[in-house]
């Protein structure tokens, strides 16, 4: 049977008035499957920039793109960190334009970037039985903002997805709290012990 056959077109309809907007107010309870608030990056693009990126345009395509985090691609297009919105405009642009003693405006991406090595993960075979508490417990406990997830296929780390505090701390409607300023600090006395 010929494929057009088989189909049939929808029946369109025209529009009197502009349409409502769809709110998104996802609610979820501690014991809910953690998959329920997975962004699963097989589902949705990630914004990716590239290492040699600037922190002024960076900060302006999340803004557009509607994220607080990007990751970070390098020279031949391969993952080598990822950067929040929090990196860019918190004190690691400071302390790294001061130890390198350059303007704040000639710092690229590789200069603020958590680098791949530094990612805390977790595989995507913990998450599939796991509930949003676990999820919280665990970004509490690391002091995270974001729990990146990978999958192990044909032998081959993969990034699946991730769980933004912001996101869990809207659904849950209650904050996540994260001792971040402890994490910034250490980064802080490091480099200016050196």
């Amino acid at each position: 049977m010929p494929l057009a056959n088989r189909f049939r077109p929808l029946t369109l309809q025209s529009l009197d008035q502009a349409p409502r907007l769809p709110s998104v107010s996802r609610t979820a309870e501690p014991h809910h499957p953690a998959m329920s608030l997975l962004t699963d990056l097989q589902q949705s693009p990630c914004v990716i920039a590239s290492y040699q990126d600037g922190i002024e345009p960076t900060l302006h395509l999340m803004q557009r793109a509607g994220v607080r985090m990007v990751f970070v691609s390098g020279a031949d297009g391969a993952l080598v960190g990822m950067v929040t919105a929090e990196d860019i405009q918190g004190e690691r642009p400071v302390v790294r334009a001061s130890s390198q003693h350059v303007p704040m405006r000639e710092l690229t991406l590789a200069d603020v970037m958590v680098p791949v090595g530094s990612w805390d993960v977790v595989d995507l075979s913990q998450v599939r039985t796991a509930r949003l508490g676990d999820i919280e417990a665990t970004l509490h406990e690391h002091n995270l903002r974001y729990l990146l997830v990978t999958q192990t296929k044909n032998g081959e780390t993969c990034l699946r997805g991730l769980f933004s505090a912001r996101r869990l701390e809207m659904a849950m409607r209650k904050p996540i709290h994260a001792d971040l300023h402890s994490r910034t600090f250490a980064e802080l006395e490091s480099v200016l012990a050196h």
